[in-house]
């Protein structure tokens, strides 16, 4: 079955045009003088002598043009020519109905082109922001929404392009080739957000920093969200983390590197009032890392960290009072005498435990008291410190609405039994293949 992009399977059309054109040009058939005084005669000749002179040359002049036929015939292949002229009405048949065909499908693509020109703008705006991909961060790609809105039609480019919130994030991709190129295209992407919050994420290895401090320097004061990770040898990291005064959310990702952690948290403790959640990927910290986020902890609402110490992830607690989640990577590797603790506010609390010594969260739940925690998620503690949980539970009076067991984590029905015995509306969630709740 031929499709509209299927081919007739001659050789090319305009080849058999033009080979044809140069063979007629060439050939040229002369019509012979048939005409004799016997086809001219108008009555017959009764003489005899006369009618066998007469047939005798009739004869000749039949055996002469049969002659000419069998020439014809056979120089000129008429029944050659034949074939050659059915092929070609054949070909030009084809031609016929694949011009209709493509006529046909170009009307039928004309409709709904027609009917979309004429929707409102609002609405195909709405179409536009559906048609994102599903991604926090998008890239540059002429092949991906929003670009290729702008490549479809004018209006479709006009509506695109007028509409910031297309444009507001965007992942940054900076190497060492083609770098001119790229800031080209994020710093046009970039004007076409028009002073709408940004959502931002990149990377800064080597002196990469010093590039995108140079690229982004106009529009600093319009990051809202920034997602940045920190590879070895950052010279200047501090560079992506100043003078952002609307920033409200900020992940950072990090080596382990004490005089790199160091200088992120510092520049991390300068930042507004306005960023109300930190998310710190990699390193470990401790009491003396957390000391230099200060001031910021005391506006924070969500916070995702790693800790070794146990002491520190009540400290943090002490210095987020307004904290609402919190998700810790828990690599508690030493033992510690832990004050009781109250945060009165903290709603969601997910545990990716990170250690082979249970106790030490054992010891966690005995000193901590939340009363308005509503989900509690953990995975990879095993055992799991069942009992201490029922007094944590029981301690913190909390309405607690969902517990979750992730990968790692083994419940009995019996410990399940006990949970909701505590809190009759618990839900409570097994499930192995929910492999952790925090990003590294």
């Amino acid at each position: 079955m031929q499709t509209v992009n299927s081919e007739v399977r001659f050789s090319p059309v305009p080849d058999i045009i033009g080979a044809l054109q140069n063979i007629l040009a060439r050939s040229q058939v002369i019509m012979p003088d048939l005409e004799t005084p016997y086809s001219r005669a108008g009555f017959p000749n009764t003489n005899t002598s006369a009618i066998e002179l007469r047939d005798q040359s009739i004869g000749a002049i039949i055996t002469e043009h049969q002659q000419q036929l069998d020439a014809v015939l056979h120089e000129h292949q008429i029944s050659v020519l034949e074939t050659v002229v059915d092929d070609i009405k054949n070909l030009h048949q084809q031609l016929v109905e694949k011009k209709d065909k493509i006529t046909h499908s170009m009307n039928l693509h004309k409709r709904p082109v027609s009917t979309f020109q004429r929707l409102p703008t609002e609405l195909i705006c709405q179409i536009f922001v559906h048609c994102l991909p599903e991604s926090s961060h998008l890239s540059p790609a002429s092949k991906l929404a929003p670009m290729l809105l702008t490549r479809i039609c004018r209006r479709w480019r006009e509506v695109a392009v007028g509409m910031p919130n297309l444009w507001s994030s965007m992942r940054l991709e900076v190497g060492r080739r083609d770098w001119q190129w790229k800031a080209l295209c994020y710093d046009l992407w970039l004007k076409r957000s028009r002073g709408t919050p940004l959502s931002l994420a990149l990377q800064c290895y080597g002196d990469n920093s010093t590039k995108l401090r140079s690229l982004l320097q106009p529009y600093f004061n319009k990051i809202s969200s920034l997602s940045i990770c920190f590879i070895y040898d950052v010279d200047k990291p501090e560079l992506m983390l100043t003078d952002l005064p609307a920033l409200q959310e900020l992940t950072v990702g990090a080596h382990d590197r004490f005089t790199t952690t160091s200088a992120i948290a510092h520049s991390i403790s300068q930042l507004p009032f306005t960023l109300h959640s930190l998310r710190i990927i990699g390193p470990l910290l401790d009491l003396e890392i957390l000391s230099y986020l200060n001031p910021v902890w005391a506006h924070l609402t969500n916070v995702e960290i790693a800790t070794r110490h146990p002491n520190a992830f009540l400290h943090l607690l002490h210095l987020c009072p307004d904290l609402s989640s919190l998700t810790i990577r828990a690599a508690f590797n030493q033992q510690q005498t832990l004050e009781p603790f109250t945060h009165t506010k903290l709603q969601s609390l997910r545990i990716n435990y990170d250690s082979t010594d249970t106790k030490l969260l054992s010891h966690l739940f005995d000193a901590l008291s939340l009363p308005n925690l509503r989900a509690l998620e953990a995975c990879y503690v095993q055992p799991w410190p069942h009992e201490e949980l029922k007094a944590f539970l029981g301690r913190s009076n909390c309405p607690l609405e969902s517990l979750i067991f992730g990968a790692g984590v083994v419940l009995t029905d019996e410990q399940r039994a006990e949970y909701v015995a505590l809190i009759p509306s618990l839900e409570v969630v097994v499930d192995p293949k929910r492999l952790g709740c925090f990003a590294y």
